[in-house]
């Protein structure tokens, strides 16, 4: 295209403005991204709603609520904030032990307590898969 230097025309210069938009348009369309591999700053990632999946590779994008992820060209969708550490429940404290022959108070408050420290850890193991955000 060979525009005209100095159109005195204004449907000249708008036609002229339109074309090279449109050539620009195109340009943008057709432009392959490059890979970054080193940054100088911080990237600032607008919120978008999930992508779609890539034909190959991985997009970065950032939710409504600024959390950043990450979307793999399998479909799978990934958070990019570490999840919190738990701590390792305690393991239960079980008493193995034959029955007695006959009716025991003893034989029955070990049974009692077996079952209210295995709840306790049921109780901590619940809470440790809360807190890693494992279950909800």
């Amino acid at each position: 295209m060979n525009p005209d230097q100095f159109p005195t025309d204004q449907n000249r210069i708008i036609a002229q403005l339109e074309r090279r938009i449109a050539d620009l348009e195109t340009q943008v369309r057709q432009a392959q991204g490059l890979p970054i591999v080193q940054a100088s700053g911080a990237f600032l990632l607008p919120p978008v709603s999930t992508p779609a999946a890539p034909p190959s590779g991985a997009r970065l994008y950032a939710t409504a609520s600024g959390e950043a992820r990450w979307r793999s060209s399998a479909g799978a969708d990934y958070s990019l904030i570490p999840r919190a550490t738990g701590s390792n429940p305690p393991d239960p404290t079980i008493t193995l032990f034959n029955p007695p022959g006959s009716y025991s108070q003893a034989h029955i408050q070990t049974l009692v307590d077996t079952v209210e420290s295995m709840s306790i850890s049921y109780e901590a193991l619940l809470l440790s898969l809360r807190t890693t955000g494992r279950i909800g």
